[in-house]
């Protein structure tokens, strides 16, 4: 009897097995996102190993975390750095006022749909655990099982629709390692009215009361400011005409000597 397919499946197996016992606890992601209402986002994500896990992996901690990164879909960029405490080792990437438009990624995907914002975070294992489903495809699978997630957004309209729990305008989700997990996590969320461009239809600014702001009596009295100044100015540069004649000096009468005596 030829035992070695058995001998291969049940060397498989173990090593599978190890896997799934070495990556105990797995990896954890962390992401807290505030939608506001000119379509920018603010936030972090935290992307974590248990440095137990990582020694036992590599004596180098950060090598350890690199290389078990290669498991993760590609994250929204942002400004991003280390991440230690006495427990974990990782990564914590830091959002501010981000356009939405950069929050496309593999893992994470935000985006506006006219009146609408949908949020998807996608939790299919051919997403995760590539690297380790080079050794064993039945790793990949594990390596999701494995992982918690811990998730929370927040939208400046009222959620409409989620698979999460909704408090107000935020939806959270709490996934937990070695548990059944969903396909993904969503939320549908009211976008408040996008601002009008410039144009015949669009709507006049309005002052500190509320009311429209007076362009048209502004307008006006710019124009006849224009017009007074350069009536004045014209004014100015007229060429004067002649003055009136000065008065003739009086002919001076011819005073007799003294000694002579006047007319009889």
């Amino acid at each position: 009897m030829n035992t070695r397919p058995w001998r291969g499946r049940a060397l498989r197996l173990t090593a599978c097995l190890a896997l799934v016992a070495a990556l105990a606890g797995c990896m954890q992601l962390n992401l807290g996102l505030t939608v506001a209402a000119d379509d920018t986002v603010s936030g972090q994500l935290l992307l974590t190993a248990e440095k137990s896990l990582l020694r036992s992996r590599n004596g180098d901690v950060s090598a350890a975390f690199t290389e078990l990164r290669q498991n993760i879909p590609t994250l929204p960029a942002g400004t991003e750095t280390r991440y230690e405490d006495s427990r974990y080792y990782g990564i914590l990437i830091a959002y501010r006022q981000k356009p939405l438009r950069e929050f496309t990624s593999e893992s994470v995907n935000l985006v506006r749909d006219g009146d609408l914002y949908r949020f998807t975070l996608p939790l299919d294992p051919k997403k995760y655990g590539g690297k380790v489903a080079e050794q064993d495809p039945r790793n990949q699978q594990a390596f999701m099982t494995l992982m918690s997630f811990e998730i929370s957004v927040t939208f400046p309209g009222r959620v409409l629709d989620t698979n999460g729990t909704v408090t107000g305008r935020s939806v959270s989700w709490k996934v937990v390692a070695n548990q059944p997990k969903p396909a993904e996590l969503r939320a549908v969320a009211e976008a408040p009215p996008q601002p009008s461009t410039s144009g015949p239809g669009a709507a006049a600014p309005t002052g500190d009361d509320g009311g429209s702001f007076p362009w048209l009596l502004v307008g006006a009295g710019v124009v006849i400011a224009l017009l007074v100044a350069v009536v004045v100015v014209l004014l100015l540069r007229r060429p004067r005409g002649p003055g009136p004649a000065a008065p003739a000096a009086p002919t001076p009468g011819v005073t007799p000597p003294a000694n002579q005596p006047g007319p009889v």
